[in-house]
């Protein structure tokens, strides 16, 4: 099993507070378009994949030390699993718009 440390979890902290704002710096925009293109909803996204193996790549990406790591561990996922890790990854980063946005009544 992977040990993530504190200072992983902020550096992933900081690259999803980043997307958030628009600065998706581990992926690449032509990525993201082509798989966003369908949207997760309609694969039935979460209950077709596992957790565990959700789990596993998202640790997998987090215990990297650096951008450069990080980016070469991407590169060496294949293609569904790279596929499963940009969706979760997004889907974390939707979350937590919707959860920072306040409805004013």
């Amino acid at each position: 099993m992977i040990e993530i440390k504190e200072r992983d979890l902020h550096e992933i902290e900081f690259f999803l507070n980043q997307s958030t704002l628009g600065h998706h710096l581990l992926f690449e925009r032509d990525q993201v378009a082509d798989i966003l293109k369908t949207p997760t909803e309609q694969l039935d996204f979460f209950k077709k994949n596992s957790l565990p193996k959700i789990q596993g790549l998202l640790t997998g990406l987090i215990s990297k030390k650096s951008l450069r790591e990080k980016k070469h561990y991407l590169r060496s996922l294949d293609p569904e699993a790279f596929e499963i890790l940009l969706r979760t990854y997004f889907h974390i980063v939707d979350n937590a718009v919707l959860a920072s946005t306040q409805s004013i009544h």
